[in-house]
């Protein structure tokens, strides 16, 4: 099944110390690029978090937001950080004495000098790892669930369009077998021309014919691009991720429809080159948004 790159998940979980939130969304990106911004108090878990996205997520740029609330009373509270405090009031009483000022700082100075003024972090560090993580595995199952919905519909999507291209190309291949014998009698017409004046074999006419209508043969072509084609619907319907390789695909199709392009010259198989890129095209954005 197709796991598309974009979702979201949100999560909420509290104890009687705290309640957290978590935000996660994901969007397009070759590789995978985790961009947290979670509160101080959860930054050591950062890595164990990174852990957790790299399992479900293989591509793609998942951002994580975090909110934590402590409870009145508990934890997380605004504190005086005392040992600063003491650090300053040294300098201070340093100053006093060498400069013979007996003034002290305000309680408004004091609130402004850096660190003065700390949060109280949790105690129980298990507690709050355990929370910040059920919490994140409950959002990220949420965006898997909404990132395999959006890919059930470019999947079918991707066969609809796939089944579009199917179809030229069967159209295509009987024309082309209609066009076989006619474009060896125009070709024999023209060297005919060509040669007026001179006198040519004609097993050697029919033989200079066969040749430049060879050149314009484009059943290998349709050989190739059936099988990438069936190629491709085989890795949309297996298991694992599939974004890079049906990418790689899609270039091999476009190789195959381009040649198939430049080497015609019946006028109905060049419009009908014209609708396979248009498809291929559209089939292309769709990939970009797959794992």
């Amino acid at each position: 099944m197709i796991s598309s790159m974009t979702g979201y998940g949100r999560s909420e979980e509290q104890n009687d110390k705290l309640a957290l939130s978590v935000e996660i969304r994901s969007v397009n990106s070759r590789f995978l690029d985790f961009a947290p911004r979670i509160p101080k108090s959860l930054q050591r878990f950062e890595d164990d978090a990174y852990k957790m996205v790299k399992q479900m997520c293989e591509r793609g740029r998942v951002s994580l937001s975090v909110k934590i609330d402590f409870m009145p009373g508990t934890k997380n509270e605004m504190i005086l950080n005392q040992e600063k405090l003491e650090e300053y009031m040294t300098v201070v009483r340093g100053i006093q004495k060498t400069s013979e000022r007996d003034d002290m700082p305000s309680m408004g100075d004091i609130l402004r000098l850096p660190d003065i003024l700390i949060r109280n972090e949790p105690d129980d560090e298990d507690d709050l790892k355990k929370i910040f993580l059920t919490a994140l595995k409950k959002a990220l199952d949420e965006m898997e669930k909404i990132r395999l919905i959006e890919g059930e519909n470019i999947q079918s999507d991707l066969i609809n369009r796939l089944n579009s291209i199917k179809k030229i190309v069967d159209e295509i291949c009987t024309i082309s077998e209609l066009n076989r014998d006619v474009t060896l009698e125009r070709y024999k017409k023209k060297i005919q021309i060509l040669t007026e004046d001179v006198s040519v074999d004609e097993s050697r006419l029919y033989q200079e014919a066969a040749i430049l209508s060879e050149k314009k043969d484009i059943t290998e072509e349709l050989v190739r691009l059936s099988s990438h084609i069936d190629l491709f619907e085989n890795y949309i319907d297996s298991s694992e991720n599939k974004g890079k390789k049906l990418n790689f695909i899609l270039q091999e199709m476009g190789r195959e429809i381009n040649t198939i392009g430049s080497k015609t010259d019946v006028i109905e198989i060049s419009h009908m080159v014209v609708d396979m890129k248009d498809e291929l095209e559209k089939i292309r954005e769709q990939v970009q948004n797959i794992v």
